[in-house]
């Protein structure tokens, strides 16, 4: 007969190991765009320019994104990550009504969790937390049962990829956005994540309200 101490162990369990590889925060310029210069403003389409956001032709857009083979690539990754059982975040200090929201519905990425998911500088949650990612992506792992090792953060600032250290994985982009090569790994670890916790839940013998198997 189980007792309530082990029942309770084992819904702990049970929580860990479906929480194991859920998390990706992305930062938003840099990381998921590739910022353009647009010539008749003098400047780089970043998110915290609601005017330039605003006055960006569908082109410009899809440029701004890498252009229409990286655009593409994008998609394949979110869809491929969600299948990987990963939920998917923005973590940014740009405008996230005014800008990123509907550079994300223009490039045909609104199906996806990083739109329902996402905080710019304006919401309250971030300015909550003085703008630190860190302390927001913390707060959120707390929430939802994830520890350091269940979620990852990407960012093209050390700035902000030094605090998050202390919190989750992280992966520091390289260069001007998100390479083929580091969706790639992303990938990876979010699949990693989903196999052990496959493997984990098959394991431990878990089982839903309808008797079937939870892995």
């Amino acid at each position: 007969t189980s007792t309530p101490s082990s029942i309770h162990s084992l819904v702990r369990c049970h929580l860990s190991v479906f929480a194991m590889g859920r998390a990706i925060f992305f930062d938003f310029d840099s990381t998921l765009t590739t910022p353009i210069k647009i010539d008749r403003f003098g400047r780089f389409a970043i998110a915290d320019n609601p005017i330039i956001y605003s006055a960006m032709t569908p082109e410009e857009i899809v440029s701004n994104f890498g252009g229409g083979d990286r655009l593409y690539q994008l998609g394949v990754f979110f869809q491929s990550l969600h299948e990987a059982g990963c939920e998917l975040f923005i973590v940014s200090i740009g405008f996230k009504d005014a800008c990123i929201i509907p550079h994300l519905n223009k490039a045909s990425l609104e199906g996806f969790s990083v739109c329902s998911n996402s905080d710019g500088q304006e919401t309250d949650a971030l300015r909550k937390h003085r703008h630190v990612k860190a302390d927001l992506i913390k707060e959120i792992m707390e929430r939802r049962g994830w520890t350091a090792q269940d979620a990852l953060f990407t960012d093209d600032s050390e700035r902000h990829i030094t605090p998050a250290r202390k919190v989750c994985q992280v992966l520091h982009v390289s260069g001007h956005g998100l390479t083929f090569a580091e969706m790639d790994e992303i990938l990876k670890w979010g699949q990693r994540a989903a196999a052990v916790s496959g493997s984990a839940g098959a394991a431990l013998g878990l089982v839903g309200a309808s008797g079937g198997s939870t892995a």
